[in-house]
């Protein structure tokens, strides 16, 4: 039988239906595959879109924790100079404040950038340097403290190892490095969403519920980048907001010097508006040319090579890969003039192309007007020193002349007048023996005074030798110098005394005249006479009292009993100088204590001296 034209075979029908099969399978199947490929990968890139803002979120803190910490850093140091200028201990309470605020803040910081080893580094100098200039500024409040506001201006570093300089730089560094790192993640994120688009739009073929699919990924993947880019657009907002809250003035310009960026801090201290400037103006406007010029020969001298007189002075540096820091004076627009500390550095991209500058300036009038003040005092305390060294040395002048010119015919007034007693006492009336006599009672009291006011003036020049003093035994041997005035060493009780850390010989000093007030002044009541000595510790402080029963002093006059040459009683009463006890006040002073006195006429005195048990600082 003849075969149809066009008929086909039964074999070759199978085989044109398993090809059929075959490609729908095969379609199918491709289906499936761009399906499921498509859904896995909307999947990946969703999380990693979202791994990527969380990414991002995370710079943004660590950025928004190095700008908190470098602004509580400017505000310690300057609560720190404040306190310099004026020794106001409030101000030292709100610096240490900063300074504890400062290192909380640097531990956040510390654990925000784990993920970044670079950063690690960066974080133990930050901390080391923190404690140095911590360590610096209290060093400086004790100083304040124990010797003046001089002492601490004196203490005090700006710039230099030990300052917030190095501080600000390492945080500088640490921005750069993360706002470098937000603008790769940022990319990243946009690539990545990107990538998301387009793979949702294969697989069409795979149907309606692949599409749907699709579709429902795609919104989700929309949303996603929706959120992405609402974060970006917070974190450029928030990147401008601390452009524009810093502390320090910010001027960024391109890389022919048109400003770019001038922050508030910048408007309110120049005067100008933002408009005024932004593509309009380069910094030469708000700069002193006559600094500019002198800097463009030093930098020519230095480099070797020609700077022009102008933007160049300040990029010639950064372009080099060095930052360009030094003291500039910025004008106003009113043509007011003030100083700043200007860092200016060179702003790149991944690949290294120049991208511009910035410049951060800091206005340090007040730490210029306080190094003035620092300057101007410490020239009137060399003059102070000066006029003193030339006291001291007549002081010493004196010393030696009293010591030598005096003493000579003091000795010999007294001398030749017991002579004439001896020789011509026989021949002479009551009347000119008394004068005799007279006279050289008059010469031992004025020798007397002679050797008190030499110990008073010993006292300033001879260092101390502390040492650990036994009071007991000081006090006992002190007693055995003693004029008693005819009493019994009776009349003296000494209660057991706490030991403290002193000069001993300069102490014996003070109870060998205290002990003599006591028993002159006593010495009236005779046999009913009494002295007190006892002492007590209080805190860090040990407290000496000698009381007595004798004639006591009217307190309306005690302001007077420390004075050299001051008496309460007349000399034909009781014999004295009228130095002891000035000799008594200078000795505790030089200790670091005090001296008290209390009496009452006709009941007594009581004197009292404290002492610290260690060395004042």
């Amino acid at each position: 039988m003849q075969r149809k034209r066009g008929a086909r075979e039964p074999g070759q029908q199978r085989t044109l239906y398993q090809r059929a099969r075959l490609a729908i399978m095969l379609g199918f199947g491709v289906a499936l595959i761009l399906l499921g490929w498509a859904t896995y990968e909307a999947y990946r890139q969703s999380r990693t879109t979202a791994a990527g803002g969380e990414r991002v979120d995370h710079t943004l803190r660590v950025l928004n924790t190095a700008l908190q910490l470098e602004t509580t850093l400017l505000s310690m140091e300057v609560e720190h100079r404040a306190f310099l200028v004026r020794g106001d201990a409030a101000l030292a309470a709100a610096r240490d404040t900063h300074a504890r605020l400062a290192l909380d803040l640097l531990r956040d910081l510390a654990v925000l950038v784990r993920d970044n080893p670079t950063q690690a580094p960066r974080i133990a100098r930050i901390e080391a340097l923190l404690g140095e200039r911590r360590n610096a500024m209290n060093e400086s409040t004790t100083l304040v403290q124990n010797a003046g506001v001089e002492a601490g201006r004196d203490n005090f570093r700006p710039q230099g190892e030990g300052s917030i300089e190095p501080i600000r730089a390492l945080l500088g560094e640490m921005r750069v490095v993360e706002e470098r790192l937000l603008e790769q993640r940022s990319r990243q994120a946009i690539a990545a969403a990107q990538r998301l688009r387009w793979a949702l739009l294969y697989g069409p073929g795979a149907g309606l519920g692949a599409m749907l699919l699709g579709f429902l990924a795609l919104l989700r993947m929309l949303h996603h980048a929706d959120a992405m880019r609402r974060q970006l657009a917070q974190a450029n907002a928030l990147q401008t907001a601390m452009f524009q809250s810093a502390g320090p003035m910010l001027i960024a310009t391109a890389p022919d010097g048109r400003i770019t960026l001038f922050n508030r801090a910048a408007s309110e201290k120049l005067g100008y508006r933002p408009e005024q400037m932004i593509d309009k103006l380069t910094p030469a406007v708000f700069h002193d040319a006559d600094e500019i010029a002198e800097r463009a020969v030093t930098l020519a001298r230095e480099l070797g090579t020609p700077v022009a007189p102008g933007f160049e002075v300040f990029t010639t540096l950064p372009e080099r890969g060095t930052p360009e820091e030094r003291v500039w004076t910025y004008v106003r627009s009113d043509a007011s003039r003030f100083p700043v500390q200007l860092v200016v550095s060179a702003l790149r991209d991944e690949g290294g192309t120049l991208l511009g500058f910035l410049g951060v300036a800091q206005d340090i009038s007040e730490r210029v007007a306080a190094e003035r003040a620092i300057r101007d005092l410490n020239a009137a305390l060399l003059s102070r020193t000066r006029q003193l060294e030339d006291s001291v040395r007549d002081l010493e002048s004196f010393s030696y002349s009293v010591s030598h010119d005096l003493r000579a015919p003091l000795r010999h007034v007294d001398g030749y007048a017991r002579m004439l007693a001896e020789d011509a006492g026989d021949a002479l009336d009551a009347e000119c023996r008394r004068y005799i006599r007279e006279i050289g009672t008059s010469a031992q009291r004025m020798g007397r005074l002679i050797d008190d006011l030499l110990s008073l003036s010993r006292l300033g020049r001879t260092p101390l030798q502390r040492a650990p003093v036994d009071m007991n035994a000081l006090v006992r041997d002190a007693c055995r110098e003693l004029d008693w005035h005819g009493q019994p060493d009776s009349v003296i009780e000494i209660s057991r005394l706490p030991p403290c850390v002193g000069d001993s010989s300069l102490l014996r000093q003070v109870w060998v005249n205290l002990l003599s007030n006591a028993i002159k002044y006593s010495a009236p009541r005779g046999a009913a006479a009494q002295i007190q000595v006892d002492g007590s510790r209080n805190g860090d402080r040990v407290r000496y009292r000698v009381a007595d029963n004798g004639v006591g002093f009217d307190m309306r006059f005690s302001d007077k009993l420390f004075g050299v040459f001051q008496r309460l009683h007349a000399q034909d009463e009781f014999e004295g100088t009228g130095v002891g006890l000035a000799i008594v006040q200078r000795v505790v002073a030089r200790h670091g204590g005090s001296v008290d006195a209390r009496g009452q006429p006709g009941a007594g005195a009581e004197f009292s001296f404290e002492l610290p048990l260690e060395a004042p600082a």
